[in-house]
């Protein structure tokens, strides 16, 4: 059957009216237009719906029996419509990202913080997990975006550069370098490292050697979470880089976040997507929100 929603709003209309006049005043159309509706309908169905006689228009035995099916579909329709509506104007909906533990406790709960004071009917879905799975996680379509450093996509997740985060040396008070305003690179040959991801000390030594520096960490302890490796250098079991949004847990474990120099290294974060999927209003705000946040910092690594 070809039924359509004209055709429906039309049945209603003048059941509601009482007269196809009146139900081309109610939809905005000429009467002829009206009946021709109607009429289109009841061929569709096989059933005649009014009886017409004398200029009096009523509702035949199966159109009083039809009747409220068609309310009940125009009543939907009308709903979708509402929540579409709500939708846009991100009064209804849900947001989802994915992002590293400790990035999902630091910045990212900052920003979203404002995300809900803006758009406090928004339903926000935060998986935190190790920076490795992220990608994945957008890949399975879990979330819509994620947000974390680089990390290999293959071909259906898109990645766009969000910002450049500094790495900081942190130590123990007690360590030489503790009250240092910085540290330099060639004076941490001899420290015994804390690792927290294989994949960021790949990504640490690469820049090192990038710059001339013929560096290894030496790993003598290995976690998997980063909020473990600032508990291990607390109690003084070694020391680690790590980004610098991560800083604001310096107390809580008795470190000292430090500017390393010679070089300067950073590391790049990006925002993920499938590739070729529209992101829903939430997601869309979202992401302007965090572009703002950041404003597009520069990618040039500080020397």
């Amino acid at each position: 059957m070809n039924i359509s929603l004209r055709q429906m709003r039309a049945f209603a209309a003048v059941t509601h009216s009482g007269s196809f006049t009146g139900a081309a005043r109610q939809l905005n159309l000429t009467q002829s237009a009206v009946s021709m509706l109607v009429q289109q309908l009841e061929q569709e169905l096989r059933l005649q719906l009014f009886d017409r006689s004398r200029g009096a228009i009523t509702l035949t035995e199966a159109g009083r029996n039809l009747l409220p099916l068609a309310q009940r579909i125009l009543e939907d329709v009308r709903q979708v419509v509402d929540g579409a509506s709500e939708i846009r104007a991100l009064r209804r909906g849900f947001l989802r990202v994915a992002t590293s533990q400790m990035m999902a406790c630091t910045w990212v709960a900052s920003i979203l913080n404002a995300f809900g004071e803006q758009h406090p009917q928004i339903s926000v879905r935060l998986k935190d997990a190790v920076a490795d799975d992220v990608v994945d996680t957008v890949r399975h379509g879990a979330v819509e975006l994620g947000i974390g450093p680089d990390r290999l996509t293959g071909d259906d997740v898109t990645r766009s550069f969000l910002m450049n985060v500094p790495l900081r040396f942190v130590c123990p008070e007690g360590h030489p370098a503790y009250g240092r305003a910085s540290v330099a690179w060639k004076d941490l040959r001899n420290e015994r490292w804390i690792g927290y991801s294989n994949e960021f000390t790949r990504h640490l030594e690469r820049s090192l050697h990038a710059h001339g520096h013929d560096f290894a960490l030496n790993t003598v302890s290995d976690v998997g979470f980063l909020t473990t490796a600032l508990a291990l250098a607390g109690h003084g079991m070694g020391v680690l880089v790590a980004p610098e949004y991560a800083r604001s847990f310096a107390d809580n474990f008795g470190v000292r976040f430090i500017p390393l120099r010679g070089p300067a290294v950073q590391r790049e974060y990006f925002v993920y997507q499938r590739k070729g999927q529209s992101l829903s209003p939430a997601g869309a705000a979202f992401l302007t929100l965090l572009r703002q946040r950041h404003g597009m910092p520069r990618r040039k690594l500080v020397h």
